[in-house]
């Protein structure tokens, strides 16, 4: 092996023992203090009733999903629906099963395998996915903000969320009609920058133009919200369900909306393999807005978690059987994910 191959393969490891240490250390500061006897009492009592319907959601989850890609994907190329579910699906499984969001990668890799499409035009259309959750965890926050029992000065933060979500929202719709004005302008606010950050921006803004306006219409920027409300909407309904699988005496939709909010917010972070630790954190830290004894909140991040991590992980396992790959393929494939 090379020296670069060394430096890269030493680079590669230490990420992956740093996010596997974060994951670790977040899930040490979620069970810390906790009654594990408490833990299992909680658990015992849970209501199976309810763990199909949480189990649902998340599978629709994946299907809103592919539905959404196909947006931004068929500026590119006409795809199958059929291709784009059993690409997210295994996509979202490796990301519970591998360090780093390697699914980011594998994702459109088995889209580019099946469909006629470029492997670097489908990687593009996946960080347009990741730029709109970006704007629709910006909106659920400042919902969560105003719903949280949460002191009155609380308030401005919710509203300086829900300002920001709708400069971020008009500025894809301007990014989309009007790109090179666009780009103009934030080269002009960006003037006291460095100049190596400037240009690093406004490169981005540029990558995001073209996919943007490669979208065509209005209606479909519109359609690729609807459907960014409805994949963060279905993760809240499991969420809900599992509030009433333990029976929690909380308000059902906001504090669902908050759970939501949370973990999506600590599992963003890059940490281990299904996002262990970052997980249990979210949920801590939202129940204990609702008086939740944090002993019970750590028992339902465990049942939610491994609801959400079995059906994923299904699902996934079954359309990566159907489509006839092999570990090695994915391994393959992962490594690149993993040196980002």
């Amino acid at each position: 092996m090379t020296a670069g191959g060394n430096a890269s393969g030493g680079a590669r490891a230490a990420r992956i023992a740093g996010s596997s240490l974060l994951s670790v250390v977040c899930l040490y500061l979620a069970a810390r203090g906790i009654s594990w006897a408490e833990v299992w009492a909680v658990l015992g009592r849970t209501r199976w009733l309810y763990v199909v319907p949480m189990a649902l959601p998340a599978l629709l989850n994946v299907w809103i999903r592919a539905l959404r890609w196909r947006i931004f994907v068929l500026a590119v190329a006409r795809v199958r629906t059929e291709t784009l579910v059993s690409a997210t699906a295994i996509g979202f499984a490796a990301n519970m099963l591998l360090p780093l969001r390697a699914g980011e990668l594998i994702r459109p890799w088995v889209l580019a395998r099946r469909e006629p499409i470029a492997f670097a035009s489908a990687v593009a259309t996946v960080a347009l996915e990741r730029l709109f959750d970006m704007a629709t965890l910006l909106f659920l926050f400042s919902l969560a903000t105003f719903f949280l029992p949460l002191p009155a000065e609380w308030r401005r933060y919710g509203w300086v969320f829900a300002a920001t979500f709708v400069l971020l929202l008009a500025g894809l719709v301007a990014l989309q009609r009007a790109p090179e004005t666009v780009i103009r302008l934030l080269a002009s606010v960006l003037w006291p920058f460095p100049h190596g950050i400037a240009q690093r921006i406004l490169a981005i803004a540029r990558h995001f133009g073209e996919g943007l306006g490669s979208l065509g219409s209005l209606r479909a920027m519109a359609g690729a919200v609807a459907l960014s409300l409805g994949v963060w909407l279905s993760i809240a309904l499991s969420f809900g369900f599992g509030l009433s699988a333990l029976a929690l005496p909380v308000p059902w939709f906001e504090a669902a909306l908050a759970v939501t909010t949370f973990v999506a917010i600590a599992v963003a972070i890059p940490g281990g393999p299904g996002f262990v630790g970052m997980f249990q954190a979210g949920c801590v830290i939202a129940l204990a807005m609702y008086g939740v004894e944090k002993s019970v909140a750590f028992s339902y991040s465990v049942l939610t978690h491994l609801v959400q991590f079995a059906s994923t992980v299904a699902l996934g396992a079954y359309f990566f059987l159907r489509e006839g790959l092999s570990i090695r393929d994915v391994g393959a494939l992962s490594e690149p994910a993993l040196r980002r």
